[in-house]
Order: structure tokens, then C-alpha cells, then sequence
């Protein structure tokens, strides 16, 4: 049974190529109404000719032509650059087919359907509202946020599908740019700062050797803790130099920005029996742990959803989509006179 090129569900007449509902959704946009019936096609390929200035053609090459004309059409009325490659191609063909074409010679059929197009279209007009804010820049933390569109985003199902990843992504951008602001409005400002970093395309490895977050890692008490269980387990010496040991931050600012880091500490010991350290933390910044990360959000309804939506799928974005990058970051400070 033949299918219905624009929504694919099966359509029992074979010699026609949508089914009623969209054939008169799609006369309806170039200006053909009051179809009645299926012979209505004839009247939306003979429209179709008239608009892109072609003579009579075969009735295959005329469907062909149709097929190319409305795909484009749909693609228009999303104004993402994204897509701009795919209108090309489908202006391209549009403009070379004449009585001869056939499918094979139409290259942008390869790259994208009605059907396929026909979705983007619809998955644009559903969050046309977050798309305008994307292109004008803005990025409003406080909005009520919809997670029909977190889930859209975030979504394997669609990342998966070539024709949606870049309009997935460009919603995962914003949502994370949203995020950068949030952490800020919540004083994490230092997880902020590298979650911005991270929706880089390429950002640099960083290197910190003075700054808030020092402090912040100094007056840490799970820092202060490990740092007596190394002086203890090393110190049996004057002098000592670790290996590099694994440091877990519990509190929300550290915690996001550096939730599985390294450390290591050499460390001398002083005549009043206290200690030099010169210590060197390191992370790779990604979001591969962050699966519980609801825990160590306040009670906030917006931030709970948010990261308890995405955090699963924060690994995936990492990898596959590039909307966060991986970047080392370094971390070297000394502490002097500690006492165990």
C-alpha cells in the first residue's frame, strides 16, 4: 500500500501521491482552495509549473517538481541559517528539472524529504517563541521554561535524525546559555564561568593560579580533610610528593566545576612543624557524572527539572552533538604554615 509522501501514512489510492488532509494543506499553501477531492492534485502540480515558470511536463516529472517545490516551501518558513545548505540544493533542482528528470538526478531528494521537512517545520512552529529569542540573542532565565522543549533538545531520538540535530543543538545552546545566567542568579559563579567556556566550539585548556576559586577550594571543608588524610599518609618525611590522588567536592559551586578533579601536593615540612604545600589540582570539565545532580540543587522547581531532564544526556551532548566541549582545567596555589 502506497503511503502519503508528506505525513507517510498509508494512502489506499495508488495513482496519488498525499492523502486528502494534505493535499489540501498543501494547496492551501500556494493559494489553492476549495479541493474537494483527491483530483485536486492535478490542480497543485499545474500551480506548482505556473509558479516556478515551467512549461508543461510528464506528469512524473511534474510530482518531482511538486515534491521539490513545496519541500522548499516548508523550509522557508523556518529562518534558521542552519538550513540554508538544504534550500540551495532544493532551489538547485527545482530550477534544472524539465521532461526529462528523473529521481536520480535530483540531489537534494538524498539529503532531505517533504516528510523530513514537513517535521522541521513543525518542530520549529512549536518553539518558534525560544527560536526568536535565540536569533535576537536573548537568553531569559526567568521565562516560565516549557520541558517539552528541554526533552525536544536533549533528545537522542531526534539528535539522531540529520535533518533536526542542528535545530536540536542550536535549542541545547540556549538552554545551557539560560543555565550559564542561573548559575549566576544562584552565586555559582565560578561554575558558571565554565559552563560558558565549555559552549565554545573550541575552547582552551585553562589554567588558574590566582582568583576566588582558591579561596573558595581552600576554605573547603572536604578539601581541608583530604589534605590532612595526604599530609597524614605522606608525611611519615620531611619532604613529600604525591601521586595524583582523586578529590570529590560536595558543595554546589565546586561541585559543578570541579565534580571529579585530581590533586597533588608537594609538600615541606618546617621547623615549627607546620607545612609548605604547593598543590595542583586538574579536571577535565564535562558533564559525564553529573546523573545526580538534583541532590545538590536548593529546592528550586526550575533548576530541579532542568538538570533532572538533561543530566542523563549531558555526556551524549559532550560527544556527539559538540554544544559542550571538553577542556582541561589546571589549578595551582600554595599554602603555607598548614597544621594537620
Amino acid at each position: 500500500m502506497k503511503r502519503c509522501t508528506l505525513c507517510g501514512r498509508k494512502i489506499s489510492n495508488t495513482r496519488y501521491t498525499y492523502g486528502l488532509g494534505c493535499l489540501k494543506k498543501m494547496c492551501n499553501s500556494v493559494n489553492v482552495h476549495n479541493v474537494k477531492n483527491l483530483k485536486g492534485e492535478s490542480l497543485l502540480n499545474r500551480k506548482i509549473l505556473k509558479l516556478c515558470n515551467k512549461k508543461t511536463l510528464p506528469l512524473t516529472q511534474r510530482q518531482l517538481l511538486t515534491d521539490r517545490y513545496l519541500t522548499l516551501n516548508l523550509l522557508n518558513e523556518v529562518p534558521l541559517d542552519c538550513y540554508n545548505n538544504y534550500r540551495s540544493l532544493l532551489q538547485s533542482d527545482i530550477d534544472t528539472i524539465n521532461r526529462t528528470t528523473t529521481l536520480m538526478n535530483l540531489h537534494s531528494c538524498d539529503v532531505i524529504t517533504l516528510k523530513q521537512a514537513s517535521e522541521i517545520n513543525k518542530k520549529y512552529k512549536e518553539n518558534k517563541d525560544t527560536f526568536q529569542k535565540i536569533m535576537n540573542g536573548e537568553y531569559d532565565v526567568l521565562q516560565n521554561f516549557s520541558f517539552d522543549i528541554v526533552r525536544f533538545a536533549f533528545s537522542r531520538y531526534y539528535n539522531n535524525k540529520p535533518y533536526l540535530s542542528d535545530m536540536t543543538q542550536k535549542l541545547q545552546h540556549y538552554i545551557l546559555k539560560c543555565g550559564v545566567l542561573g548559575l549566576k542568579i544562584k552565586n555559582y559563579y565560578i561554575s558558571s564561568e565554565f559552563l560558558d567556556h565549555s559552549l565554545q566550539e573550541n575552547p582552551n585548556d585553562i589554567t588558574i593560579m590566582e582568583g576566588k576559586i582558591i579561596q573558595d577550594i581552600i576554605d573547603d571543608n572536604y578539601f581541608k580533610n583530604k589534605l590532612n588524610e595526604i599530609i597524614k599518609k605522606y608525611g611519615n618525611n620531611e619532604n613529600f610528593n604525591t601521586d595524583n590522588e582523586s578529590l570529590a567536592f560536595e558543595n554546589g559551586d565546586l561541585f559543578f566545576s570541579l565534580h571529579n578533579s585530581c590533586i597533588s601536593v608537594l609538600g615541606n615540612k618546617q621547623d615549627n612543624g607546620k607545612w609548605h604545600l604547593d598543590i595542583t589540582l586538574s579536571d577535565t570539565y564535562d558533564f559525564t557524572d553529573l546523573q545526580e545532580i538534583e541532590k545538590y540543587i536548593n529546592n528550586d522547581d526550575f533548576w530541579k527539572g532542568l538538570f533532572g531532564s538533561v543530566g542523563n544526556n549531558l555526556a551524549m551532548i559532550s560527544t556527539s552533538c559538540n554544544v559542550v566541549n571538553e577542556y582541561e582545567i589546571t589549578i595551582k596555589f600554595k599554602i603555607e604554615n598548614w597544621e594537620v
